[in-house]
């Protein structure tokens, strides 16, 4: 337990000494280089970015976009805001050679592995002083998802502890993260509201032919 409290203290030492010389994680690429155009809310609920055009589900909103990385407001039933998501170009896929074969193939997605994945997500818990609960792989409508389940803390301004989901998955050679956050009463929604906007998510020319 020691060993790992150490440990964990160590990486948050080497993001901060990172931070102010100015690098930032290299398992993180940079969404700027990756998106070419601005999202914007088309009308009836759907998301385009100019590759991308995605119904969102109920009560989901285009929010602001900020170096590639789009945010989207979740508001209940009620119109109480409950929740935020996030889509971002996560990593670039391997373009390596090299092909992994068996066990450590399944262990992958895009050619990145699950552990690099999962250390975006412990780097970014750490940050924020929060841990990662759990990470498994799924297939949600035909789509290979490798997701990763964290929490944060309450805050000193009264926000309630968060339950966050990192769903990473691969398209068009890119792989995406879609990150939810929300307290613990909305979850199960949100779950499902997420799984749906990932089913959905295929490039612009794939919708219109699942769409016949």
């Amino acid at each position: 337990m020691m060993r790992r409290r150490r440990a964990l203290l160590a990486r948050r030492r080497e993001l901060l000494a990172q931070r102010r010389g100015g690098v930032t994680p290299s398992a993180v690429a940079k969404t700027s280089d990756n998106h070419t155009a601005l999202p914007t809310a088309l009308p009836g609920g759907v998301y385009s970015d100019g590759a991308f055009a995605i119904p969102l589900p109920e009560g989901w909103s285009p929010g602001s976009t900020n170096n590639g990385a789009s945010s989207f407001r979740i508001m209940s039933p009620s119109g109480m805001p409950e929740a935020n998501a996030t889509l971002a170009v996560a990593v670039p896929a391997s373009t390596n050679g090299n092909q992994p074969i068996g066990r450590e193939q399944r262990n992958r997605l895009g050619g990145v592995s699950f552990s690099d994945l999962r250390r975006t997500v412990i780097d970014r818990m750490i940050s924020s002083g929060g841990w990662v609960v759990n990470d498994r792989q799924r297939d949600i409508h035909g789509r290979r998802i490798f997701q990763v389940i964290a929490q944060t803390p309450p805050t000193s301004d009264g926000k309630p502890e968060q339950v966050w989901n990192f769903y990473f998955t691969e398209v068009d050679g890119r792989i995406y993260s879609l990150t939810t956050h929300t307290a613990g009463s909305f979850t199960e929604k949100l779950t499902a509201d997420a799984e749906l906007f990932l089913s959905n998510f295929r490039p612009m020319e794939a919708n219109r032919r699942a769409a016949k």
